[in-house]
C-alpha cells in the first residue's frame, strides 16, 4: 500500500493521482462468465485459478524479500563490516532507491501499453536480473576468494568482500524494486474486485504459509550452505514468477490521458508539478501525522529486521535452526490472529486496531529487554512480537483506505511512501550506528522508542478523526 502509483491527469490540477488509472472499457456479456474486471471476464473458476498464479508468484517474491535482509548481515559480519555499514547497505540504500524510483516506475507502468499488458512486460524483463544476482550474493564468498587470488592478490579479502557484496546487492536492489513496484499493481488489474478481500486475505495466508516454510526448513541451512539456498530460492522465484507472468493476462487499457504540461519556463514546470503535489498532501497536519506515524511505525522495525538473528545467534548462542523455528511458530501464530483482526477491523475501525497495536508492541518490548535470556525465552516473546508485527501489518492498508481522500489515493500513498523512504534511510543507518555503540540487546529499546512516537502521532491522528465524523460521519479535510 506504501508503493502506490503516482499520475498526472490533464484536469484543473497540473498534478492529480489516482489508485488505478482510468477505467477500462467494459468486458463483453458472457453469462459463463459473469465476473469481470475492465476487459477481463472469468468464471469463478477462472477467478480461482488467476489469483493462484498472482499468490504464487507474491509467496516466493515474498521468499526473496526474507532471505536477503536474513543473510546479507551476516555475510557482511563475516568480512568485518561495522553495524552502521550494515544498517546502510541492508536498508538505508534500499530505501533511497525506492524514494527515487517508485513514482517514476509507477508513472511509467500506468502509461506503457504492449501486447503484454502495462504491469508483464516489466516483470518479464526485470526477473532474470533478480535471479542472477541473488545468486551472485549467494556465492560471495567463494567469488570474492577467487577474486582476490586471481585479480587482487595484494588486496585486502575482507576488503574486497565488502566492495563486491555492496554491488551485488545495489544491483539486485535496483533490479528487485521493478518488481516490488510493478507486482502489487497486477490486484487491481486482474482480479475482479468484487474478490478482491477475499485475494489479499488468501494472498496474506500464504504468504504465512511461506514464511513457516522458509524459516522451519531452510533457514537452518542459511549459513553453512549459503550458495545452495540462493541458488535454489533463485530459481524457484525465476520458474515461479515466469510462469505467473505467462498464463495471467492483462486486458486492454484505454489511451493514457493527456498531462497538462505548466506554462512557463522549461525548468520552472516540474517545480511547479512538485510544488503542487507536496501542497497538496501535506497542507493539513492531520495527514502529516498520519504519514509520520506510519513511518516511525516502520522505522521502528528496522533493527529488528536486520540484526535479530545477529542477537539470536550471538547473544543468546541460538543456532540459526532455533531461531528459524520462532519466526516459523511466529508465521503460524499471526495467521490464526489476521482472520480475527479482519472481524476486529469491521467492527472497531482499522485506526482504532493499529492505534492499539502500538500499545501492546510497547508492552512486548519491554517485556524482553528484561525477559530475554536463552532460547525458551527469546521463543515467547519472539512469537508474541511477531504476532502484534502481524496486526499492525494487516491493518496499515485499510487505514489508508479509510482515510485518505478516494480521489487522490494513489498520490496520498506515493506521500506517505516517500516520508517512509527519508526516515528509513536515517532509521537503518543510525539503528546500525546504535547497535555498534549498545549491543544488540538494544533492538528492544529502539523498538519502544519508535513506537511510543509513532503511537503519539497517531493519537493525534486519531482524535482528528473523530473530530472529522469518526466512524460513521468521516469526510477527509480539503486538499485542493
Amino acid at each position: 500500500m506504501n508503493d502506490a502509483i503516482l499520475t498526472m491527469e490533464a484536469a484543473d490540477d497540473p498534478l492529480k493521482a489516482e489508485a488505478v488509472p482510468g477505467p477500462c472499457p467494459p468486458a463483453a456479456s458472457d453469462p459463463k462468465r459473469p465476473y469481470t474486471v475492465g476487459t477481463l471476464r472469468y468464471s469463478l473458476g477462472e477467478v480461482i485459478v488467476v489469483s493462484a498464479w498472482v499468490i504464487l508468484g507474491g509467496t516466493v517474491f515474498g521468499m526473496l524479500g526474507s532471505l536477503v535482509p536474513t543473510l546479507l548481515p551476516l555475510t557482511l559480519e563475516h568480512f568485518g563490516a561495522s553495524g552502521a555499514l550494515i544498517g546502510l547497505v541492508v536498508g538505508s540504500v534500499p530505501a533511497a532507491m525506492n524514494f527515487v524510483m517508485n513514482p517514476i516506475l509507477s508513472t511509467a507502468s500506468d502509461r506503457t501499453r504492449t501486447r503484454r499488458g502495462r504491469r508483464i512486460p516489466y516483470l518479464l524483463f526485470a526477473t532474470p536480473f533478480v535471479t542472477f544476482f541473488l545468486i551472485l550474493i549467494g556465492w560471495i564468498s567463494p567469488i570474492t576468494g577467487y577474486v582476490h587470488a586471481n585479480l587482487f592478490p595484494e588486496a585486502d579479502i575482507n576488503t574486497l568482500g565488502v566492495l563486491l557484496i555492496c554491488i551485488f546487492s545495489v544491483v539486485f536492489q535496483f533490479f528487485n524494486l521493478i518488481v516490488g513496484s510493478i507486482y502489487y499493481y497486477i490486484f487491481a488489474d486482474v482480479i475482479p474486485h468484487r474478490f478482491i478481500g477475499r485475494f489479499m486475505a488468501a494472498l496474506n495466508l500464504a504468504g504465512t504459509a511461506g514464511g513457516f516454510l522458509f524459516n522451519f526448513f531452510v533457514m537452518p541451512y542459511i549459513i553453512d550452505y549459503a550458495p545452495a539456498v540462493f541458488t535454489g530460492i533463485g530459481l524457484l522465484y525465476l520458474v515461479c514468477f515466469l510462469l505467473m507472468c505467462f498464463f495471467v493476462k492483462e486486458g486492454e487499457y484505454p489511451p493514457p490521458k493527456t498531462v497538462r504540461r505548466p506554462e512557463g519556463p522549461l525548468l520552472k514546470r516540474p517545480a511547479e508539478w512538485i510544488g503542487i503535489y507536496f501542497r497538496q498532501c501535506y497542507r493539513h497536519w492531520f495527514f502529516t501525522f498520519l504519514f509520520l506515524g506510519t513511518a516511525l511505525n516502520n522505522a521502528s522495525t528496522v533493527c529488528r529486521s536486520t540484526f535479530n538473528l545477529l542477537f539470536a545467534t550471538r547473544e543468546l548462542q541460538m543456532t540459526a535452526g532455533q531461531f528459524g523455528k520462532v519466526m516459523a511458530a511466529g508465521a503460524v501464530v499471526s495467521a490464526g490472529v489476521v482472520v480475527l483482526t479482519g472481524f476486529l477491523m469491521d467492527r472497531l475501525h482499522p485506526l482504532r486496531v493499529f492505534v492499539a497495536s502500538g500499545v501492546i508492541v510497547v508492552a512486548a518490548n519491554v517485556w524482553g529487554y528484561f525477559g530475554v535470556v536463552d532460547y525458551p525465552t527469546f521463543f515467547v516473546v519472539g512469537i508474541a512480537i511477531s504476532v502484534v508485527y502481524a496486526v499492525q501489518f494487516v491493518s496499515n492498508g485499510p487505514v489508508f483506505i479509510e482515510l485518505f481522500p478516494p480521489d487522490k489515493f494513489g498520490q496520498f500513498s506515493s506521500a506517505n511512501a516517500m516520508m517512509n523512504s527519508i526516515l528509513l534511510i536515517f532509521a537503518n543507518y543510525f539503528g546500525g550506528v546504535a547497535i555498534d555503540r549498545f549491543g544488540y540487546r538494544f533492538i528492544f529499546i529502539w523498538d519502544t522508542i519508535f513506537t511510543v512516537a509513532a503511537t503519539l502521532a497517531l493519537l493525534f491522528v486519531y482524535v482528528r478523526w473523530k473530530q472529522l465524523g469518526g466512524p460513521r460521519h468521516y469526510a477527509p479535510p480539503p486538499t485542493d
